[in-house]
């Protein structure tokens, strides 16, 4: 059964086409031939019948019947008769069987009995006489003489039709239509390779088989990917939709078949779907969901035939970034925290090396006092293991800095709530350290600090990130937030952005205070309640 479906689409054609062709004309010519066998039949029948009837009428033979002897014109005349009704031959004869005229040939030995009706009861008879090609048609017809007072059948006209040639007739009628139904069949196959030829550029020289195969395949990726695609011809209707698309649009009916603008009430995808350039990339705003956009215009033959859109969850793509971030993270801290270490096991080892024993004591205590004053604060403080591996970090990397990072003291902290994961505190915390050390780094005095506060006494979890740089400058304060907003260069300004748009998921906010050349304050507020459409539940 494969192996059938799999035979080529021109096989295919051809074989259908010419088998409907051979039962068509073979069914045709049976009915033709029945039906013209027949009809032949008959009309030579009629035609034997109606001219033997003529025959016994005409003076001629009523005077050779009269006198009891043929006229000198009887033969001529049936002569002219037998030659326009293309009859075999005519046999006009008396009572007493003696032959007035003869024309034509003779096929059969005549019997005497074929003449007995017309003889004794006056009546036409018509008769198939012999087998095969001896078979003979042959109408008799009683010749009916009119006297004073009577009237009396006198003598006989037979006229006689070779079947052969009647059936020569219908073989040879026959023979045409099959030369002309071969011909149809011909032009039938020459027409179904065209049409096969036609049907495979339109394919793409694809057979049907693999056409199937490649739209099941395509069905099944569509509907597997997580990303939305969407398809629209170039009137705007919707062609095709994924499952994806479908939940990112919030879309639970079928919308195939139906315009864009029915179903999306959006006037970025009209304008892009308008466009016959690529675009990439495009923010899109819809039903509270921010979602990246992609548009691929379909070319065919240099024209425009539709548009192919692309829909990505921006939370999805987030949430990428957000763990390759505290990848990232993880490995610069780590990274600082092994440099820092070297460095400082180098510094031991020079004042060992020197015999500088007082000094190397007095570094190692220094460290193990600097040591166990963080670890007061980490382990009866602050006792959010996040926020702990974060400072942790940032210790590590100031000190490789020569920052001062100072950890307040007077900060306490209990295990934040569920809702505040890892990738928000990273955002917001790494993003706002971060920024401190490069506002101290940007200025030459010696002493750099960078100061950094906790509490959660009330109802909300206030952090503070101070430092000694030259502050914000008041044309950057009113829009420090905007993405691509700062000073630094280019390609930066997405940090603050970023600590904007996770504080706004967790319901908090973020205040600072900046003083040209005394530093900066951030403020950050996050409520301890759990805030409906939290991402991070």
């Amino acid at each position: 059964m494969n192996r059938l479906l799999k035979v080529p689409l021109q096989v295919k054609i051809l074989g259908l086409v010419i088998s409907l062709l051979l039962i068509v004309i073979g069914l045709l010519t049976w009915m033709f031939a029945y039906r013209e066998s027949k009809e032949d039949v008959e009309q030579a029948e009629d035609l034997a019948m109606q001219t033997a009837k003529t025959l016994s009428y005409m003076p001629v033979i009523q005077d050779s019947f009269k006198n009891e002897e043929p006229v000198e014109d009887l033969s001529v005349v049936t002569e002219q008769i037998r030659d326009q009704v293309d009859a075999s031959a005519v046999l006009i004869e008396n009572r007493d069987g003696q032959i007035f005229s003869f024309v034509g040939q003779a096929i059969g030995d005549g019997d005497p009995e074929d003449r007995y009706r017309a003889l004794v009861f006056g009546s036409n008879s018509l008769i198939h006489t012999g087998d095969g090609d001896e078979e003979v048609l042959k109408g008799i017809v009683p010749v009916m003489i009119r006297y004073d007072n009577y009237k009396k059948v006198e003598g006989t006209v037979t006229v006689e039709f070779d079947m052969k040639s009647i059936r020569n007739k219908i073989a040879y009628e026959i023979r045409t239509m099959l030369a002309l139904s071969g011909g149809v069949l011909i032009l039938g196959v020459f027409g179904s390779l065209f049409l096969a030829k036609s049907i495979r550029r339109d394919t793409l020289g694809l057979e049907p088989y693999q056409i199937s195969a490649l739209f099941r395949e395509r069905n099944a990726v569509l509907q597997s990917v997580k990303e939305g695609i969407l398809a629209i011809d170039t009137q705007g209707v919707i062609t095709m939709m994924n499952q994806s698309a479908r939940e990112l649009l919030d879309i639970k009916e079928n919308v195939e078949g139906k315009f864009l603008t029915e179903v999306i009430s959006s006037q970025t995808m009209p304008d892009m779907l308008a466009s016959s350039l690529h675009i990439s990339n495009i923010e899109l705003q819809y039903k509270e969901k921010t979602m990246i956009v992609n548009a691929q215009p379909i070319i065919e033959n240099n024209q425009k035939a539709g548009t192919v859109f692309s829909f990505r969850d921006r939370t999805e793509i987030k949430q990428m970034v957000d763990a390759l971030s505290e990848v990232q993270q993880y490995s610069q801290d780590l990274r600082a925290q092994t440099h820092e270490f070297k460095n400082k096991l180098h510094v031991l080892l020079g004042l060992l090396q020197l015999h500088k024993y007082e000094e190397a004591i007095t570094f190692l205590t220094e460290e193990s006092e600097l040591q166990e004053y963080h670890s007061t604060i980490f382990f009866q403080s602050i006792l959010d293991e996040k926020v702990q591996a974060i400072l942790l970090g940032k210790i590590a990397k100031a000190s490789e800095k020569k920052i001062d990072f100072q950890i307040d003291g007077e900060s306490s902290l209990s295990p934040l709530p569920v809702f505040i994961g890892l990738s928000p505190l990273i955002v917001i915390l790494g993003n706002l350290i971060d920024n401190a050390f490069e506002a101290v780094m940007d200025q030459n005095q010696k002493i750099k600090v960078v100061s950094f506060f906790v509490t959660d006494i009330g109802n909300d979890i206030i952090f503070e990130i101070a430092d000694n740089g030259k502050g914000i400058s008041e044309e950057e304060e009113g829009r420090i937030l905007q993405k691509g907003v700062s000073s630094k260069g280019d390609h930066r300004g997405y940090g603050l952005a970023n600590v904007q748009e996770e504080l706004s998921l967790l319901g908090g906010t973020i205040e600072w205070d900046s003083k040209k050349d005394t530093g900066t304050v951030f403020t950050v507020i996050l409520p301890k309640s759990h805030t409906k459409g939290n991402r991070y539940d």
